[in-house]
């Protein structure tokens, strides 16, 4: 049985225009490096990229440094798509606890 570990899902531009890929393991993130990347946009992270990935492939390395080393990759390549941030709560918080009677006295 195949050892499969997740991480949180990077987001990197296609080499179709306008589509987006979601790389959720070691494996996929793998695939499109050895397969799909763009020539054009190869460099030195990604040749590190390459070698952190498969020695996470082989159990050498942890998921959360090859997830790291896909990113670096991707943003020199200029792929990369930074996820939203959440926006700041605005307004008024809302009471979820029931209010008390006021007295009068």
């Amino acid at each position: 049985m195949e050892d499969y570990s997740a991480f949180a899902p990077v987001t990197v531009l296609s080499s179709q225009p306008g589509k987006m890929i979601s790389i959720n393991s070691p494996d996929d993130a793998t695939t499109l490096v050895l397969e799909q990347w763009p020539f054009e946009r190869s460099g030195p992270k990604l040749t590190t990229a390459k070698k952190i990935l498969l020695a996470c492939l082989a159990g050498e390395c942890s998921v959360a440094v090859a997830r790291v080393a896909f990113i670096e990759a991707a943003r020199e390549a200029n792929i990369y798509i930074t996820p939203p941030e959440n926006e700041p709560v605005k307004g008024k918080p809302t009471r979820w606890r029931k209010a008390k009677a006021w007295r009068r006295g």
